[in-house]
This record gives C-alpha cells, structure tokens and sequence, in this order.
C-alpha cells in the first residue's frame, strides 16, 4: 500500500437516471447506508473519483490511497432507479479533526423531531505508517442532503477512550499499534467503524459498530446515546455483541440492526471479512453477508437459518443495506454495493436490488447482474 495521499476531484452529480443498479461513469462506489422518509430512500456510499486530477485512472485496489467523499442518491421508486444528489460529507480541512484524514462509512437515521442522526467514522492525520486510527464522529442533518452541525469531538475516540474501552471487554491493539497500516498484534487493522444508529422499543437510541474482541476475532460494539445540550454522547458502552460463527471472522464490518414486530425478532446483518493479517493475498480472503437473529436485542444471536448465517446466491456484494422487508412473506429486500473482486464492469458498483428469503437458501434464484 502507498503512503502517499492524494486528493482526487469531487465529480458533480450524474446528470442520468441510474435504473438495474448504479453503474456511474465518474465514481466507485461501496458499502451502503439508508434511510426512507415519505416515500423517498435516501441511499449514502462511499464514494471515489475514477480519475485523479491529471485524468490518470483510479484502481479500485489503490482507493486506500484518497480521501473519500459521501454520496447521497435517493429514489422514489424502492431503488428500481436512483438519481445522483452529489457529495455530502468530505475530510475536514482542520488537520487536528478526528477526520482530517478520511471519512468511512456510517448511518442516517430520522429523529421524532425530523431531524436525521448521521453517524460516521473518522480517520485522524497521524503519520505515513498510522492512516487508519478510526473515531466514532456524529452529526445531524435537517434533511439528509447537508450535515448542518458535525460534532467537534468524536463520540467515541480509541486514542483519547483506550481504558474505558477495554474495560467495557473490547479489544485494541498496543496503542503504538493503533491505526497502524501493518495492523494489530498480527491481525487485521483496527476495528472502531462503522456507527449504525436504532431507536429501539423505550425509543431509546442504540449505537452500534464495527469492534473487535481478539486481534483476530470481529464483534460489535454497543452504546447507548443520550442528547444533551452539547450534542450526543454516550450514556452506556455495553459490552461486545459476539456471533455465533465469529471465530471465522476477523472483521464484522458495517453492522446494522432492523426489527420485525411481527415475529418479535431482531435481525443483525453484517459484511463479514476473514483476513488474517495485513498484506494477505487477496485470494486468500473472503467477504460475505451474513445475517443473525434474536429476541433480544443484545442477544445472544443465532444463524438466521439453522445452517449457516451466510446470504448465499449474492456474489461479490458486501456493506449491504434492507431498504424494504415484508415479515409476513419473510422476505427482506437489499440493495449491495458489489466489491472490487467481481469482473472489471462490476467492480465497486451497486447491483440491483435484491430479494432475500428468510427461510430458504438463495441459491435457487441468481441475482441479475
């Protein structure tokens, strides 16, 4: 991986309508984020230009070596088109911001006042061999297009919050170790991403994201967060959410928690990584949706077919979003980014909506790409 950094342009908004998917001429794009108001869904992804500033191309295999940008694309239509509204969020300008350095993924979420909690994570500057020291950055947003007030302290910082993190039980690496791009302790880089935000029944909110337990062994976080008059906080860090299956997953990326109150059930689905350590080939890597389930919400959760928690039948789709459910025909519907490990047309696009049967495998129904 280069150390070097770049700042590659921030293309305007795609004057077409993107219908199959999103396929767009200017960006890649991956992992996902939702929310629906009115009809309308409000669909956020990382973006990135496909062309530096000197009209060099952009390999998806060298996106780690930009800052990212946010892109909204909302339809009207449950995500058979979408149209291109522009960037969102970008890395501060102030070198000292927990997110001088980069943006990674988050959450939106519409408050009873109608107000959207936007979560996200920060990457802070530190130095060449430090690019990935991860925060937990919150902001809100009047209407999904803008985030009016960004909160000046991240929510949860892995630096400035070491003890208490793993007093709550959760894993981090040696601090000289933390955001370091050759990992932790022999495993993966740090895990400290990816805020999903729930009102949960005592309309409550509940955060959680991407943490690990070991240096090897993916979970996720769990906070509760309470609104002062200086912003959101956190009230509770509870402790890890652990998976079944979570010995074979190193990184449970991009999690996010949906309830069916038909079946008084929760549903946890996650973009599951197994890398073992920095600089693996990737061949020898696998990324894969998974889905978990629950009477509870912290718990403890359970394959979401007896078999297997793996959403067979989508190839190369991972940081999935449910953008529609139907619990009485157990059904859920996604929309999925498609990783750089599909075919050169495919890569870092978004694949069609796609129908996911809770009971039955996948399989028998191949996505049309």
């Amino acid at each position: 991986m280069s150390t070097t950094f770049f700042k590659p342009p921030t293309p305007q908004p795609a004057s077409q309508m993107f219908t199959n998917g999103i396929s767009h001429p200017d960006l890649w794009l991956w992992d996902s984020w939702t929310y629906a108001d009115a009809g309308t869904i409000h669909l956020y992804a990382l973006a990135l230009s496909r062309r530096a500033t000197d009209g060099t191309d952009i390999r998806p295999e060298h996106r780690n070596d930009y800052p990212f940008h946010f892109r909204h694309f909302e339809s009207r239509d449950n995500g058979v088109s979408w149209t291109d509204l522009g960037s969102v969020l970008t890395p501060s300008a102030d070198t000292s911001s927990y997110y001088s350095r980069n943006v990674w993924s988050g959450s939106a979420l519409k408050l009873g006042d109608g107000r959207k909690l936007m979560g996200f994570t920060g990457l802070r500057e530190v130095d060449q061999d430090h690019p990935f020291l991860q925060s937990i950055g919150i902001a809100t947003s009047l209407d999904g297009t803008e985030y009016d007030n960004i909160q000046a302290t991240a929510l949860s910082c892995p630096r400035r919050d070491y003890d208490a993190i793993l007093e709550a039980g959760y894993y981090l690496g040696p601090k000289d170790q933390l955001g370091h791009k050759n990992g932790e302790d022999g495993g993966p880089i740090l895990a400290w991403r990816d805020p999903y935000t729930f009102i949960d029944k005592d309309n409550r909110i509940q955060c959680f994201w991407s943490a690990k337990i070991s240096p090897k062994v993916g979970a996720v976080a769990h906070a509760t967060l309470i609104e002062t008059g200086s912003g959101f906080e956190i009230e509770t860090l509870h402790p890890p959410m652990t998976l079944p299956d979570g010995d074979s997953i190193t990184q449970a990326e991009v999690p996010k928690i949906y309830f069916d109150d038909l079946n008084e059930t929760y549903y946890c689905l996650i973009s599951a990584c197994d890398r073992v350590y920095e600089g693996q080939d990737d061949s020898e890597v696998s990324k894969t949706l998974r889905l978990y389930k629950s009477p509870d919400l912290r718990g403890p959760w359970k394959t979401y077919r007896e078999d297997t928690s793996i959403l067979d039948g989508l190839p190369n789709m991972f940081g999935a979003s449910v953008i529609e459910t139907d619990f009485d025909a157990r059904v859920m519907k996604l929309v999925a980014p498609i990783t750089e490990c599909a075919t050169p047309d495919l890569q870092l696009t978004f694949a069609p909506v796609q129908t996911i049967d809770l009971v039955r495998s996948n399989n028998n129904t191949e996505p049309k790409l």
